[in-house]
């Protein structure tokens, strides 16, 4: 039950960041807020002594009941932590474990892992270098290695989409106080949103993967039933029913976001523009090393604007031409003396 403890240890230092985070921002606002909050009222005050603005009496009050409820929300954290933290922190938790039927969705990625140990266990049993087939041991490996993949990244894209609203709530006394003026209110809407879609995602996310990961549960609990009869083919279906979970798991993230109409928050984002990146400067580097050493073969030198990658496939060739052309055996032609190649003068005379 290691998931578990770790998800139950996670969510307990997250809900103290969040309640320490919110009071420290509130307290390093507070001046400035105050400040503001002074000017606006002083302005407002002498605008309407001097008559440049004329409302009803009941549009003042009100204003100053909207700046008191914004300053102790803000700054006093009135029912912050008791209704706003809980609505966006715990409330996405408990309606997908009311879907789902289960306390926690961690709870079905420790059974997936353990059932998963427990075939690979079984594999290595039938393992043998002298006595037996090493190729259990191969099996075992790869069971070990692929049911490992789809509870760490499952696990991860929970902890991500909970570690994002942490972040987002420990901010939220600047955007409540944000709320004073009309031009600011946009970024307290865009606050919401954000808290809105990233609860959103944990939401769809539990979901979507309480769902895929039933599936690979009843398979792996199936494959672990053979006990010491299992052979490598039932770990094979295994494994290739756990490797489809992982893909479509990557696509959970940016299918909830989508539908939130918010930002993915899904590593495969960041994995995927990292592969993309990465493959597109393996092409240009190919690229570039090729053409240098077709330069090179050719003995054309390089050239000044080339690149770096060129200039060294450039030289790499010309060096490896070098060499294979002092391996070669002389042919045609005969050897003469340097005395009748280049006669001395002093002799002549």
């Amino acid at each position: 039950m290691f998931f578990q403890q770790f998800w139950t240890w996670l969510n307990a230092q997250l809900t103290e960041y969040v309640s320490a985070k919110t009071a420290a921002v509130a307290s390093a606002i507070e001046p400035a807020a105050i400040t503001l909050a002074t000017i606006y009222v002083m302005i407002w005050g002498f605008l309407s002594i001097t008559g440049k603005i004329q409302e009803p009496i009941w549009e003042g009050i009100k204003r100053i009941l909207f700046i008191a409820i914004t300053l102790g929300l803000g700054l006093r954290l009135w029912l912050f932590n008791a209704v706003i933290v809980d609505t966006f922190f715990n409330a996405p938790s408990q309606l997908a474990a009311a879907v789902i039927g289960a306390a926690s969705p961690v709870s079905l990625i420790d059974s997936i892992w353990d059932n998963g140990g427990t075939v690979a266990f079984n594999l290595w049993n039938k393992g043998g270098v002298l006595n037996g087939d090493f190729g259990f041991y191969l099996a075992g490996a790869v069971v070990y290695l692929i049911m490992g993949a789809v509870t760490v990244y499952t696990f991860f894209l929970l902890a991500l989409s909970r570690i994002a609203l942490v972040l987002i709530l420990a901010l939220g006394p600047i955007f409540i106080c944000l709320l004073f003026f009309e031009a600011t209110r946009r970024f307290f809407e865009a606050w919401i949103a954000q808290l809105s879609n990233y609860a959103l995602v944990v939401v769809l996310a539990t979901l979507a993967t309480s769902l895929m990961l039933q599936t690979l549960s009843a398979y792996a609990i199936q494959t672990a039933a053979h006990g010491a009869a299992i052979v490598t083919v039932d770990a094979l279906n295994m494994v290739l029913c756990a490797s489809l979970v992982l893909l479509i798991m990557t696509q959970v993230m940016p299918m909830a976001a989508g539908l939130a109409s918010g930002v993915a928050l899904s590593s495969q984002g960041a994995i995927g523009g990292l592969a993309r990146w990465s493959m597109g400067g393996a092409k240009r580097t190919s690229y570039e090393f090729g053409r240098g050493v077709l330069d090179g073969v050719r003995r054309q030198p390089g050239g000044r604007w080339d690149s770096l990658t060129r200039l060294a496939g450039n030289r790499a060739a010309t060096a490896a031409t070098s060499l294979a052309s002092l391996g070669t055996p002389r042919r045609g032609g005969t050897v003469i003396p340097r005395e009748r190649a280049m006669p001395s003068t002093s002799r002549n005379r």
